[in-house]
């Protein structure tokens, strides 16, 4: 069962300094910082998570990339079409889902992605030589532990929601035969 209030804002203020949403998102602007620095602004981070996500399973449709980056939906698909004008991405008709696009990665995007490597492996290492080597393995084996937490509540949430939706278009099917058999028995009543 989630907690409501963290131990620290028992006096009922909220505190920054103690917030591990807030203290995850500056860990991660820092991680972004990092790593603009070292690429000199050619990609984001988030931008080469997508390319790395495609190089290592070419073919994902958007939705499979939005649950293997982490990245919403509409930021995904904003990031994709600015992607695919730079050249760095391609989208055909996926061959297994009419409906989804197939992502691939360019010769642009493979080159570019393959140069930007050194620069993601060294933004780690900055990020993780801040910690002693003890907490560095805590910090990562913690990150990887709420990594998958993560993975594991979407794919339950999106369980929930598909059933929840199931359930509603029986009622809404029910409702609307009731309605019928109703009319009917007026009809011929």
């Amino acid at each position: 069962m989630a907690r409501t209030v963290s131990d620290e804002t028992v006096s009922g203020r909220y505190v920054l300094a103690s917030s591990a949403s807030h203290l995850l998102h500056r860990a991660e602007q820092l991680a972004a910082e990092c790593f603009a620095e070292l690429s000199k602004n050619e990609l984001t981070l988030r931008q080469f998570a997508v390319l790395a996500a495609i190089a290592g399973e070419p073919g994902l449709s958007q939705t499979a990339l939005v649950a293997v980056t982490g990245i919403d939906r509409s930021t995904l698909a904003d990031m994709m079409s600015r992607m695919e004008e730079r050249g760095l991405v391609t989208r055909t008709a996926s061959a297994t889902d009419a409906r989804a696009l197939s992502i691939q990665l360019s010769q642009e995007g493979a080159t570019i992605l393959r140069s930007m490597d050194k620069n993601a492996r060294a933004a780690d290492a900055a990020v993780l030589d801040l910690l002693t080597k003890p907490k560095r393995r805590a910090f990562l084996a913690t990150l990887i532990k709420l990594s998958k937490l993560a993975d594991e509540r979407a794919a339950r949430l999106e369980r929930e929601a598909k059933r929840q939706a199931k359930r509603q278009a029986k009622r809404q099917s029910r409702a609307e035969s009731g309605g019928a058999k109703r009319k009917s028995h007026r009809k011929h009543g």
